[in-house]
């Protein structure tokens, strides 16, 4: 449970970030009737015919919203959308971006508790927010929320959050990466009634659309929105009528109580203990070469887990921060693809069973007033560290591990800003980062090029709608060679896309990425499986494309061109000019590896490099495969290199920390492996951890057994195509790997600082 003083922070939506209190109902206006009451007899069939239904209603909400907005962001299904009820649980979450709505039950739940006497809830209200620290995850993500009314008692809520094009701030788009502190990021709206008796107010609308460099745009983004929830609203009321209220109530309330006894069963499975992961964040600010820490911690007791964020960094001046709505959103967001898609994403019924442990203040749940619109891309390296500590806990029951995932590569995201040829001014991103690989799983590589794990539906948008939105040309785009962590089985790779000014008056390149996706790595790896290689924002300026073009030769790479100079741009930067000629390619992650990568069916490896996916030159240092000059496995030649690099592996030293867990008797329980690799097993009276291959004792069942690994730290261009982190952070940057001491088989890899103790990555109760 949370602790004392956790208890005792004020968590009001002002300063720290609005967290309802165990009373916040009571808050509510006496005044405001809500629908509570619902069936004790709905049979089966109903249900399943009532949960389709509302899952086919919150789908075509989101139909909605594309048809209806002009906005390449709502194109590519960069939001969300959710189903509540009347005390705004999520019975219903979209398959979208899954911490974009994350907001809505916090928003609800503040104009619940503090706007229900005054100004009052009624129906035709449609409520708007974009304020980080009640309803939105960023204020770029302005939620809007329609309450539901069933005769005259607030039956639910639906609700949306979706990226708008423009709402002001220094920079375009919505992403100031150099943002001091929330004065120089889009504006911020705490709650208010946009829409009253089902008509826009038009004081309101014309004040939002004030903060816009777009405003007609913006126009139809607002309209697409609250057309989305009007659509979800009127069917829900429909459906109420034509089943009953009391009917419909019932399964929603079963949906989340479903919801909620499958997390616990799944927890129930894993035993007992403490899982952390550690991520690095590049530059607070555009050309600070230092890194921010951030610690994620999650314990699981019983059928809980209750979720820290100590050992992260202070929050700072610059835009590594994100708000608890970002937070909590990691959180569910990845059980909600990770556990409950089974249970159509109904994330509140998993809410139940999670306590939060936090101390505000800090990267990962900052207050206000930091800069957090640009700090939103630090949430994919967040949720990466959420999808690997479920995953490490998923490894530990047969039942579960099929599930389990690496994390898919953290997100790029370049804003383009100017005019065309006919002064028309433009100022977007390209979202090419939905066209990352993602991470391998426990019985098959990743897939390429698949979008991200957290966002199952999202898209990669056609070459020729972002050339119709924006003055440029698409001169490839590719899957990427090498781009996933190498494994047993590999992460999928990303993509490799150039594009190049076309009738353009001006253009300036902003970049805007999370992590350490640029510098160091895009994502871990699982159970020595190597992290994926940075991305990277490549620009070639004055080159000969013009000439190319007239001979009518399209490049197939950046490096087929000549030109003056070509430079990598940072992670984040404001105002890198692209004129006619120069060219940028844009590098977007790979998913992690999964497993030792010198226990790769060598013909796989063969095929891979066939097909274009992997380099030889990884074949040989990375997965120690010889190939004969016709492309097939040298195998005499492959056998030898492998058992050279295993040799190579008996040299890694020992990590120097001690292994001071108590020893835990002997169970008598039966083997178990809660690891690619190593299992909990009986040995000689004791609960050990063992290897699973040779049988080599780590330590006790209590102990990390990290610390009784052999280790090697090595370069971070020891991952494939990989660069060095030297050119953009000054702090040391190593690869640091694990293996077991008797038959060298690799069970960690981790991309950290040299002087970062090594953590253990779970260690058990």
């Amino acid at each position: 449970m949370p602790s004392e003083q956790a208890a005792q922070i004020d968590w009001n939506g002002r300063t720290h970030s609005y967290r309802p209190k165990p009373d916040w109902t009571d808050r509510i206006s006496p005044d405001l009737r809500l629908h509570k009451t619902y069936s004790d007899d709905l049979d089966p069939v109903t249900f399943e015919v009532l949960r389709q239904k509302l899952w086919t209603i919150n789908l075509a909400h989101g139909d909605t919203i594309t048809r209806i907005s002009g906005s390449p962001l709502l194109a590519s299904l960069d939001f969300n959308m959710s189903i509540l009820t009347e005390d705004a649980e999520v019975v219903v979450n979209a398959p979208y971006v899954q911490f974009l709505n994350a907001g809505a039950p916090l928003g609800i739940r503040y104009i619940l508790e503090t706007h229900s006497a005054k100004p009052g809830i009624a129906e035709g209200d449609i409520w708007c927010c974009n304020d980080p620290w009640i309803a939105a995850c960023h204020q770029m993500d302005v939620m809007f929320a329609a309450p539901i009314f069933v005769d005259g008692q607030l039956f639910g809520w639906v609700a949306n959050a979706g990226h708008q094009y423009d709402l002001g701030g220094i920079v375009p788009g919505g992403w100031p990466q150099n943002a001091e502190d929330v004065y120089s990021d889009p504006v911020v709206l705490t709650p208010f009634k946009m829409v009253e008796k089902d008509e826009i107010k038009p004081e309101m609308e014309a004040l939002y659309l004030r903060q816009s460099r777009m405003p007609d745009l913006v126009a139809l983004d607002l309209r697409a929105q609250i057309a989305g929830v009007v659509l979800a609203r009127d069917q829900i009321i429909g459906l109420a009528k034509r089943y009953g209220a009391d009917t419909v109530k019932a399964a929603m309330r079963r949906m989340l109580d479903q919801a909620q006894e499958s997390f616990r069963q799944t927890l129930l499975k894993v035993p007992d203990g403490t899982w952390t992961e550690i991520r690095y964040l590049d530059e607070a600010l555009p050309g600070q070469r230092t890194t921010q820490r951030t610690q994620l911690t999650v314990t699981k007791k019983g059928d809980r887990i209750t979720i820290n964020n100590a050992g992260t960094d202070a929050q700072t001046p610059g835009t590594n921060g994100i708000p608890f709505t970002s937070f909590s959103g990691s959180i569910t967001g990845i059980i909600s693809v990770s556990m409950l898609y089974s249970q159509l994403f109904a994330y509140g019924g998993c809410e139940r069973q999670i306590d939060y442990d936090l101390t505000p203040g800090l990267l990962m749940c900052c207050d206000y007033p930091t800069a957090v619109s640009g700090g939103i891309l630090q949430t994919i390296p967040m949720m990466n560290a959420v999808q690997s500590i479920l995953s490490r806990m998923m490894a530990c029951d047969d039942t579960l591990r099929p599930d389990l995932v690496a994390p898919c590569g953290d997100f790029m995201l370049p804003v383009l800003i100017g005019y065309d040829d006919r002064g028309k001014y433009f100022g977007q991103a390209i979202l090419d980062s939905f066209g990352c690989g993602s991470g391998a799983r426990s019985f098959g590589d990743g897939v390429d090029s698949s979008g991200p794990t957290f966002s199952p539906l999202s898209m990669v948008l056609n070459v020729e709608l972002i050339e119709q939105w924006y003055p440029l040309l698409f001169l490839y785009r590719k899957e990427d060679a090498d781009g996933g962590g190498p494994g047993e089985w590999r992460g999928g790779n990303g993509m490799r896309s150039a594009i190049t000014p076309y009738r353009s008056a001006s253009m300036t390149v902003v970049t805007n990425s999370g992590g350490q996706c640029i510098s160091a790595q895009n994502c871990g790896g699982l159970f020595g499986g190597l992290p994926a290689p940075a991305g990277h924002y490549l620009v070639s300026y004055d080159t000969d494309l013009p000439e190319k073009a007239r001979n009518r030769i399209v490049p197939g790479s950046i490096y087929d061109l000549k030109a003056e100079r070509t430079e990598p741009l940072r992670a984040k930067s404001n105002g890198a000019a692209l004129d006619a000629g120069d060219v940028m390619e844009i590098r977007t992650g790979g998913g992690g590896g999964y497993g030792d990568p010198l226990l790769r069916e060598p013909v796989r490896v063969a095929r891979d490099v066939d097909l274009g996916y992997t380099s030889v030159d990884a074949a040989t240092s990375i997965y120690g495969v010889a190939l004969a000059s016709d492309g097939t496995v040298d195998e005499p030649a492959t056998e030898a290199l492998r058992n050279k690099l295993h040799g190579e592996r008996a040299s890694w030293h020992a990590s120097g920390v001690n292994d001071d867990s108590p020893a835990i008797p002997a169970t008598g329980e039966p083997s178990r492996r809660i690891h690619a690799y190593i299992a909990a097993v009986d040995q000689d009276g004791e609960r050990v951890l063992a290897c699973d291959k040779c049988g080599h004792r780590y330590c006790g069942y209590g102990g990390d057994y990290k610390t009784a690994a052999l280790m090697n730290e090595s370069p971070a261009t020891t991952i494939p195509s990989n660069v060095d982190p030297a050119h953009f952070v000054d702090e040391p940057i190593v690869l640091r790997r694990f293996a077991c001491p008797s038959c060298h088989v690799q069970v960690g890899a981790e991309i950290t600082k040299a002087n970062e103790p090594v953590k253990a990555e779970m260690v058990f109760a």
